[in-house]
C-alpha cells in the first residue's frame, strides 16, 4: 500500500511537472524578443463547448479563466503549440485532472482539439458513460491520455489503439467491458 501511495505521488509529480513545462507560452526568436502564442478562435470554441458540458456547483471548479474572447492558451489546464516557428494557436495539452468536473459524458467538441498531444481526464466524474467510441481517430498526435478515475465504463475503443504516438496511457479503475 505504501509503494502505491509513492508511486502515485511520483507519477502526479511527473505530471505536474511536464504540464508546466508545457504550459509555457512566451517563446525567444532567437534575437532578444519574445513572442506569445495565441489561441486559434475555433479551438477557443471548442474548449467553451466542452466547459459547457460540466455542471458546476458549489463543490467543483467552474473554470475561472475559460472565457469568451479571452487567449485560451492562458487558461488553466491548457497549453498551445511552443514551437515558435511553426505556432498557429493549436492546443497541444488540455489537463483537467484532478478538477471535480462532473458531466454525463464527454463532449464530441474535444475531438476538434486535433493538435493535442497532452490529455487528461483523470479524477473527475463522467457519470458512469461509456467511453466515446468514435473520436479519438481524430487526435493522432497525442502521446499521452489519461482517463482514470473518471467514471468511464464500457470497451476501450478501437481507435485508442491505433494512436500511434501515444507513449502513456492510464486507464485504471475503469469499468471494462471484456468481450
Amino acid at each position: 500500500m505504501a509503494c502505491t501511495t509513492k508511486l502515485l505521488s511520483l507519477f502526479i509529480l511527473i505530471q505536474l511537472y511536464s504540464v508546466a513545462a508545457s504550459n509555457s507560452h512566451a517563446h525567444g526568436d532567437g534575437h532578444g524578443n519574445v513572442t506569445t502564442s495565441y489561441c486559434h478562435p475555433d479551438q477557443a470554441a471548442a474548449l467553451l463547448q466542452v466547459k459547457q458540458s460540466f455542471i458546476f456547483d458549489y463543490a467543483t471548479t467552474t473554470l475561472p479563466s475559460w472565457q469568451p474572447g479571452t487567449d485560451c492558451c492562458l487558461w488553466e489546464g491548457v497549453g498551445c503549440d511552443d514551437d515558435i516557428s511553426s505556432s498557429d494557436g493549436s492546443v497541444t495539452t488540455l489537463d483537467l485532472g484532478g478538477r471535480g468536473l462532473y458531466s454525463y459524458g464527454c463532449h464530441a467538441a474535444l475531438f476538434n482539439l486535433t493538435s493535442l498531444r497532452y490529455l487528461d481526464l483523470s479524477l473527475n466524474d463522467f457519470g458512469g458513460s461509456r467511453i466515446p467510441a468514435d473520436g479519438f481517430e481524430r487526435l493522432s498526435k497525442l502521446t499521452h491520455l489519461n482517463l482514470s478515475y473518471s467514471g468511464f465504463y464500457g470497451q476501450i475503443p478501437i481507435a485508442i489503439g491505433k494512436l500511434t504516438s501515444l507513449i502513456s496511457l492510464d486507464l485504471s479503475s475503469l469499468l471494462i467491458w471484456m468481450i
